[in-house]
């Protein structure tokens, strides 16, 4: 009976965890698809991109952080293992690092200069976006080997940002800590 108990849960924390992070999920799904469907169209040197690529990032660190205020608490007062709380945590991580990914691939793109360390021949955008994820896993854990600088102004206000969600969400996660109840 507990077994069959412990099964409801776990479908319900799922289904609840994939709903209440939906917003999210396609808002930086359909943002880095207008990115990728934008970039070869538009004349870089007339069109202000990186204006509207560093206001889209605003937008996202915005939705993400309110995602994060609001439903996060929530689920995590429903979680009871830690495969449960860690696929919670992971899904915003990984949401996060995404969107900066594509943020700064974005930036890459349009001006090769916004970013020392990617060598600027590369106008491919996933092999872009493979070397900009790795940067933003490593500007989101803090490390910051120093080996993918931005240079730009924009790239630097993307990046603030980037830290500025990841240190919100291990305050957040620290701060909420006593709610969790595991069952194991």
């Amino acid at each position: 009976m507990s077994e069959r108990l412990n099964k409801i849960q776990e479908k319900s924390f799922y289904k609840l965890l994939f709903g209440r992070t939906a917003l999210p999920i396609f808002t930086i799904i359909g943002i880095a698809l207008f990115y990728i469907v934008l970039m070869p169209f538009i004349d870089h040197n007339s069109f202000p991109f990186h204006i509207i690529i560093a206001a889209a990032a605003l937008v996202k660190t915005i939705i993400i952080t309110m995602a994060i205020l609001k439903q996060l608490p929530k689920l995590i007062k429903i979680c009871y293992s830690i495969q449960q709380l860690l696929w919670a945590f992971g899904l915003i991580l990984f949401i996060s690092i995404l969107s900066y990914a594509t943020d700064y691939t974005c930036l890459f793109l349009f001006n090769d200069m916004a970013f020392e360390g990617i060598s600027a021949h590369t106008n491919s955008y996933i092999f872009s976006l493979y070397h900009f994820f790795y940067f933003s896993v490593v500007t989101f854990s803090n490390v910051g080997y120093g080996d993918i600088t931005p240079v730009s102004e924009v790239a630097k206000f993307v990046v603030m940002l980037e830290i500025f969600l990841s240190f919100f969400l291990v305050v957040f996660a620290l701060a909420n800590i006593k709610k969790i109840h595991i069952n194991e």
